[in-house]
């Protein structure tokens, strides 16, 4: 899913589908590639293992709005291209990953459903709250076990840009990678999780804040870890979900 209706991050989302589609012949996926989002209702979700929300800026209605988050008042639909999300519609979703199947969030699909208590709560209840910088940034690698960032050694340097997320989804989520505060300069913060997976019911739920460029994107890297992340989501790879303590 990468139907946008606030910001839509278009060279990320062209070179992931790119990548993607050339990805099925040697990955033992199959992806199906969507701008509609009637698309999230619960007979057409019975058909997939994983529900892919990729830069997806997707809205809710504004009658349905389920939750009072004061970070989510200024972010109601924007007019963009994409329809509304019904109140049926993120029922479906939350139970798409409750009764067992997978949810991956990718950068921007944390900036998505305001309002949405289910989502909220899948995606460890942090959403989009700014991003104060576009740079270089180390990433610190939490769990070397999990092999969505194995592949990645102690640390690696991404240049991205950042986001900042109204709630630490550490007190309910297994962290893969934080951000190394010290490589951005921020002594305002002691923790910053960039990626991190968690149980939803029986479902599992992958999240990496990383993917704003179409240049992260074109990094195998990168590539390799949403891959990875995909399979955890899907239950193809096994993965602690106990969650992080600190």
């Amino acid at each position: 899913m990468t139907a946008t209706q606030g910001f839509r991050h278009g060279e990320a989302i062209t070179v992931s589908t790119e990548r993607l589609k050339e990805a099925e012949s040697t990955a033992g996926m199959r992806f199906d590639f969507t701008e509609d989002p009637t698309a999230l209702n619960a007979q057409n979700l019975a058909n997939y293992d994983v529900l892919f929300v990729n830069n997806a800026t997707l809205r809710i209605a504004v009658d349905n709005r389920a939750d009072s988050a004061a970070t989510a008042a200024a972010r109601w639909p924007k007019g963009g291209v994409a329809q509304p999300i019904t109140r049926e519609q993120q029922q479906a979703i939350a139970s798409f990953v409750r009764d067992g199947r997978g949810l991956v969030a990718i950068h921007s699909a944390v900036d998505a459903l305001y309002g949405s208590a289910e989502y909220r709560e899948m995606v460890g209840g942090g959403l989009f709250q700014h991003h104060p910088y576009t740079r270089e940034a180390r990433v610190n690698i939490e769990d070397r076990s999990n092999a969505a960032v194995a592949h990645l050694g102690p640390n690696v340097v991404f240049r991205e840009e950042i986001y900042y997320l109204d709630v630490n989804p550490r007190a309910t989520s297994h962290v893969l990678a934080s951000l190394d505060l010290a490589s951005v300069g921020d002594t305002t913060k002691t923790d910053h999780p960039l990626a991190f997976i968690r149980r939803y019911g029986k479902g599992r739920v992958f999240v990496n804040v990383l993917g704003h460029f179409g240049d992260t994107w074109r990094r195998q890297d990168y590539f390799d870890s949403v891959l990875q992340g995909i399979r955890i989501a899907a239950g193809r790879v096994p993965a602690d979900f106990s969650v992080s303590a600190r």
